[in-house]
């Protein structure tokens, strides 16, 4: 196992600065609305105007979020909107610090989802991080920030089995300032801190998303901002009775709602078709949306032990994935912590093995699923979504099995 790891070591320094090398000749692509953000922040605009299409905001996180990438901006100037000068130390110090989110990622996970021995930690996560190697490769070199999201959930879920239930909620929500569809996890802190939890998450907002932003960019912008943000990135989506209102049919999404948008929307985006109705259309993703989150309630809702209770963390991660209005094929660059918890789950000696037969096949759905975001073709007629769904029913029908039958 030694020499694996010293060879796996070698790959992911070469990986590490191949992917390096790539980010900067990309020149920060994402990173650049992130960076824009701040940019209006400080000239006390709002980060959700956007120049190149006044409907749909590009910058679509929460206020806070500009305020934790302020120290990226370094030398950065903007030019035009999303466009920068010196712009390479705010790349490269920007890769530094995903590069430091993964590490520390991989590092919270042997502590989080432990297995029978440390060996097999080692081989679980080695294959892991081989297996989503091609989406986190992406995730890196287009400067997105969803790993950064990933360390600080994965830190909150930590700190939470700890009982250190204030830190716990302060990387909560400074993750959902990253990425605010983990805030599905809101279900599972719930069930396992109750009123203990719900407390200490709201003394963590207030900090969070009100009196730190307040004290550095003034309590009047931030409350402006966090009203514009609510206005034109969360109401269009939770407030609404018709799909027009939340539209987005680009192949780069694999959410639910875009591929079942894919489905009964076409033509171009000045003149799309509808086969049915944008309110039917909703009706359909609320139902379906409204299923997956009660099943996924039953399947977390009894207490497992410790190889079965990683899997209940996968399914809030997957929430997180299909769920969303929008959502990046390469957002499942955290399949690697999917991989890693069904991998330590089938180690365990008592899991049988049809259990194992049938965990393995659903995860080579789901590899097989991840690697088709690289063909045009099969993200049109959505194969990422659906082996993702695939995947989740699977885990799922376990959990609730295993939780509610008399073993």
């Amino acid at each position: 196992m030694k020499k694996f790891r010293i060879i796996f070591f070698i790959v992911a320094i070469i990986y590490v600065i191949t992917l390096g090398i790539v980010t900067c000749y990309r020149g920060g692509k994402d990173l650049k609305v992130g960076l824009y953000g701040v940019h209006q922040i400080t000239q006390k605009g709002s980060p959700y105007d956007n120049p190149t299409d006044p409907k749909r905001p590009i910058f679509r996180y929460a206020p806070p979020n500009a305020i934790l990438q302020r120290p990226f901006l370094l030398s950065s100037r903007m030019t035009a909107p999303f466009e920068f000068d010196n712009i390479m130390p705010s790349v490269l110090m920007w890769y530094a610090a995903e590069i430091l989110a993964l590490v520390v990622s991989a590092l919270i996970l042997f502590k989080l989802i432990p297995s029978p021995s440390k060996n097999v930690s080692w081989r679980n996560l080695m294959a892991s991080f081989l297996l989503a190697s091609p989406l986190i490769g992406y995730e890196l070199i287009n400067c997105q920030n969803k790993i950064m999201a990933l360390a600080f959930m994965l830190a909150s879920i930590y700190m939470f089995r700890k009982n250190r239930f204030f830190l716990s909620a302060l990387f909560f929500n400074i993750a959902i300032v990253i990425y605010i569809p983990l805030i599905f996890f809101i279900i599972y802190f719930i069930f396992r801190g109750g009123l203990k939890f719900i407390m200490q998450f709201i003394a963590a907002f207030l900090l969070v998303f009100i009196i730190v932003p307040s004290a550095t960019i003034g309590y009047t912008f931030n409350n402006f901002l966090l009203k514009d943000y609510f206005l034109r990135c969360l109401k269009p989506f939770f407030m609404t009775t018709s799909y027009a209102t939340y539209l987005d049919v680009r192949v780069s999404s694999q959410s639910l709602p875009s591929a079942i948008g894919r489905i009964f929307v076409s033509g171009p985006a000045v003149n799309y078709k509808y086969l049915i109705s944008a309110e039917l259309i909703h009706v359909i993703i609320r139902v379906f949306s409204t299923s997956i989150i009660i099943l996924s309630v039953l399947a977390a809702w009894k207490r497992q032990k410790v190889p079965a209770e990683a899997l209940q963390y996968t399914l809030f991660f997957l929430l997180a994935f299909v769920l969303p209005s929008y959502c990046l094929w390469y957002t499942w660059a955290w399949l690697f912590v999917i991989y890693f918890a069904v991998f330590n789950y089938i180690s365990y000696p008592e899991v049988g093995p049809a259990q194992k037969k049938i965990l393995l096949i659903l995860t080579l759905i789901l590899v097989l699923g991840s690697y088709s975001s690289a063909v045009k073709q099969l993200n049109i007629i959505s194969v990422l979504c659906w082996s993702t769904l695939i995947f989740w029913a699977g885990i799922t029908g376990l959990l609730i099995r295993r939780g509610y039958s008399k073993i």
